[in-house]
């Protein structure tokens, strides 16, 4: 996941390659998701709770620093997964608020 913290760490030509190295990264992770729904199957495992941070702080570097990673279109299966988990409803009370992170992330970033 290196490449993912140099897309929201670096600028410029040297940003956008990382970007899309990251991107190149996190469609490995589809090939898990292979006909199923979670990494688990048709119920999340443990490989969905491990990863289960990553696009959801994903999507906040993705609105502070404008750049793109997981969409519907790059990374089809991936987005569905994700969104599929953080639908689940323990999964939504357990996660901190996406707007208060996003706060967090931009005064850190402006330190």
């Amino acid at each position: 996941m290196l490449t993912v913290v140099a897309a929201f760490s670096n600028v410029g030509e040297e940003q956008q390659k990382a970007a899309e190295e990251a991107r190149e990264n996190l469609k490995r992770l589809e090939v898990g998701l292979e006909g199923k729904r979670f990494f688990g199957g048709d119920n999340i495992g443990f490989a969905d709770i491990a990863i289960g941070w990553l696009p959801y702080w994903i999507g906040i570097a993705e609105e502070v620093v404008a750049i793109n990673l997981i969409d519907a279109e790059s990374i089809p299966k991936l987005y569905s997964w994700f969104h599929a988990f953080i639908d689940i409803p323990i999964i939504k009370e357990l996660m901190p608020p996406q707007h208060k992170l996003l706060h967090h992330t931009k005064a850190f970033l402006q330190a």
